[in-house]
């Protein structure tokens, strides 16, 4: 079993008061968000400001997770216009917390609406949202940070899973497309991959991710969950595939 397989945890929002009460010391009301891998509720506090806690499925690799934390602490210093949320330390200055077995962390709640959310974006907020994650991966490229070894699933560079999983698709016409581009990667990008320039990057930059503000600019990004150290270029080729995928003229 692996993360992506593993079932999500089911802490209830009573639990998670408790949790907040323990480490965090402090009220808030909560609620559930929508997640993948992992459980996240939104958090309103006493106080007025909102919160996001996060809580990792078991699988998770803690290395991904401290290397989530160090990136958006690095983002907050190098460009502060790049908005994204803030981990939030627990009494004991801890941003990382380990309750009952669970990998526990509070960030701030961006507000704004997602781009997903926008009929027809124009071309404009296109190259506003392209800027944005342009400015997102100059910050990277000064993000000193060990590049993790691993076999990651949505790293696109992983040609090999792909390979693996082709039998998948049931429609042996799908199964053709896919093995075509396959074909054209294996044969046109390893024999150059080492020319091509890596860092570190968002990967899951998409209109699901970005919010925009009620003047429709930029309000920040979430979710690092899905980072890698891969090809530059892939984090455009992510955003792109999002805001095409369910056009009716793609291409356009």
């Amino acid at each position: 079993m692996n993360v992506i397989s593993a079932q999500p945890p089911q802490l209830s929002n009573s639990e998670v008061r408790d949790i907040l009460q323990k480490f965090y010391d402090f009220e808030a009301s909560v609620s559930s968000l929508d997640s993948e891998r992992d459980q996240n509720f939104h958090l309103k506090g006493d106080d007025g400001n909102e919160y996001v806690l996060k809580i990792s499925n078991s699988q998770e690799d803690i290395k991904l997770i401290k290397l989530q934390s160090a990136a958006l602490k690095h983002i907050h210093v190098f460009n502060q216009s790049l908005i994204v949320p803030a981990p939030i330390k627990s009494i004991k200055g801890k941003i990382i917390n380990h309750v009952d077995g669970n990998i526990v962390r509070v960030q701030s709640f961006l507000k704004g609406q997602f781009i997903k959310d926008v009929v027809n974006p124009s071309p404009q907020l296109l190259k506003i949202f392209g800027e944005f994650l342009g400015k997102l991966d100059i910050a990277f490229k000064e993000f000193d940070y060990p590049i993790l070894k691993r076999d990651w699933v949505w790293d696109i560079r992983n040609i090999a899973f792909l390979k693996k999983h082709l039998s998948y698709l049931e429609d042996p016409a799908d199964q053709a497309i896919v093995a075509h581009f396959i074909s054209n990667y294996e044969l046109n990008i390893n024999p150059i991959e080492k020319h091509l320039r890596r860092q570190y990057i968002h990967n899951d930059g998409n209109d699901h991710n970005v919010l925009l503000n009620n003047k429709g600019h930029i309000a920040g990004i979430i979710d690092f969950g899905d980072m890698a150290h891969t090809f530059l270029a892939c984090e455009l080729a992510v955003a792109i595939s999002y805001l095409i995928l369910e056009d009716e003229n793609p291409r356009e």
